[in-house]
């Protein structure tokens, strides 16, 4: 009769599997288009978590309050700087090109399209044609190209800034309920893992501590070394804002990073004449713009469950090709949470594993 019963509980067990597992994939197919701004506003809570949990102290425990606290604090952090820097950029972006404009307006690069042709003579018997080339009309194609590409490309920017602040209010609306909602969440998930108490808290540190080095990790390396590229700019005489945040942006791309916007940049300089000036940029950017992101990027994801260098390179690497650019943030904090995960099999099976390697 147990035997029977326990045969009958074993496939209850199995269905509600089942159904579980169909229903938890109908809900992720239903959150997918989601999904970023809930998972970010998950990190955002555990880095931010500290701060809030003082708010809800001074407010007496009352959590609906401390928590829009919490999102007014996030928003004016977020918004503001962005606001001001976007406009600014902008405002910078547009100055560039009508510089541009003028400097090819002013017989500039004809000047410079001559000198490159008295710099490479020899392509003239290397290359078949060379010297009957229109330079100047390939370059200024070039240019007309460039600018149509710009434009397009700042229609959709438009487009995306919409999608942006959309996807941002997703993630202020999942945020207050992460925030308020915090120790009963975890309390919930903890006591549905078959594991002991002790490993729960291990895994609920280290995770926490894997979110904020990733996350403070990417940021601030991509801040401080555009931080570092605008005050070289700003030097040379170069729209330092622009370029700053360019060099931001291009911090986050693994393997080529800043050298996408430092290098061109010394070249311009070198063959607009400021020889000096290129020489400064390629320097600066070579030892203090390239030192940063051997000193921060370290420095803020040591934390991330002791990863090496080469394990945070490749989970960024993959993580951008498996899932674009916010792989800058999925790769390093799965690779981490599976580091996490190894430890705690590592504490589970401990006496095991040391029996078999004495074997």
């Amino acid at each position: 009769m147990n035997t029977e019963e326990d045969a009958n509980t074993k496939h209850g067990h199995y269905f509600l599997f089942f159904l579980l597992f169909l229903g938890i994939y109908t809900c992720y197919g239903i959150l997918k288009p989601y999904l970023n701004p809930i998972i970010i506003a998950l990190i955002l809570a555990a880095v931010i978590g500290p701060v809030h949990r003082r708010i809800e102290k001074k407010l007496k425990n009352k959590k609906n309050i401390a928590a829009g606290l919490s999102c007014l604090l996030l928003t004016f952090v977020v918004i503001i700087p962005f606001t001001i820097v976007m406009i600014a950029l902008f405002k910078q972006a547009a100055e560039l090109f009508i510089n541009i404009n003028e400097w090819v307006k002013g017989g500039n690069l004809t000047n410079l399209i001559a000198t490159l042709k008295e710099l490479t003579p020899g392509l003239k018997n290397t290359i078949p044609g060379f010297d009957k080339l229109d330079l100047e009309a390939i370059s200024l194609d070039a240019g007309k190209k460039f600018a149509e590409f710009i434009l397009g490309y700042g229609k959709e920017l438009a487009g995306d800034l919409i999608s942006i602040f959309g996807s941002f209010a997703l993630m202020i609306f999942s945020f207050f309920f992460f925030v308020r909602d915090e120790k009963e969440i975890y309390e919930y998930v903890l006591h549905l893992v078959p594991l002991s108490t002790s490993h729960e808290d291990e895994i609920l540190k280290k995770a926490n501590s894997v979110s904020k080095s990733v996350l403070l990790g990417t940021f601030a390396t991509a801040i401080a070394q555009g931080v570092a590229g605008a005050i070289a700019f700003g030097i040379a005489d170069l729209p330092w804002l622009f370029w700053g945040v360019m060099m931001a942006f291009a911090s986050l791309i693994p393997v080529v990073g800043t050298a996408l916007i430092w290098i061109p940049s010394t070249i311009y300089l070198a063959l607009t004449g400021h020889t000096g000036m290129a020489i400064f940029v390629f320097i600066w950017c070579v030892v203090v713009v390239g030192g940063l992101d051997n000193v921060v990027r370290p420095l803020f994801m040591k934390g991330s469950a002791n990863m090496s260098t080469f394990l945070i390179f490749f989970s960024i690497l993959g993580g951008i090709n498996f899932f674009g650019m916010i792989g800058l943030i999925y790769g390093p904090l799965i690779f981490g949470l599976v580091m996490v995960l190894l430890y705690i099999y590592n504490l589970e099976f401990e006496h095991y594993l040391n029996k078999q390697d004495s074997n």
